[in-house]
């Protein structure tokens, strides 16, 4: 399934031309989007986030990280999300937080980091439609949902059938 996760990343980190990182609730690394320097010339270094590049690099978020998150409300969130920079919790580049869905519960977070280029996409709100690009990225992320709640039913049902065997 893990190929069909960093497809699916990969599809959004297309759409929205912005790196993606695919977490799960509790904030383990499953997949993650190229940081493309396509629209960079050869003497511009891309911009990077030690919040991105320590979850990459140790496959999991701090922690201190976790909780700025999470003061944002995105364990709520049944829409995207903007949160901004913190430099003290070495977040240096705004997010967009996609959170991942599936029948009302969140099962994990797509994290587009925002480098200046996301800065004009419209999240929507009650008054007006998202950005059509966000839109198409958001179905995305709830085919991500309905993946990891299916991994998570195989994985009760198999120890279910654990416990029965056992007693």
């Amino acid at each position: 399934m893990r190929d069909d996760y960093q497809q699916l990343v990969d599809e959004i980190t297309a759409v929205l031309r912005a790196p993606a990182t695919l977490e799960n609730r509790d904030f383990a690394l499953i997949a993650f989007g190229a940081q493309d320097s396509e629209d960079r010339d050869d003497t511009e270094e891309p911009a990077l986030d030690p919040v991105r590049t320590r979850s990459i690099l140790q496959r999991r978020s701090t922690a201190a990280v976790r909780a700025w998150f999470e003061a944002f409300g995105i364990a709520r969130a049944q829409a995207p999300l903007r949160i901004p920079p913190d430099p003290a919790a070495g977040v240096f580049m705004g997010r967009i937080c996609l959170p991942v869905r599936h029948r009302g519960v969140v099962h994990g977070y797509v994290w587009l980091l925002d480098d200046g280029h996301l800065s004009d996409l419209e999240l929507g709100g009650p008054t007006r439609a998202p950005d059509p690009r966000l839109a198409r990225a958001m179905e995305t992320a709830d085919r991500i949902g309905a993946l990891l709640a299916a991994e998570a039913r195989a994985g009760e049902q198999l120890g279910e059938l654990l416990r029965d065997v056992l007693t």
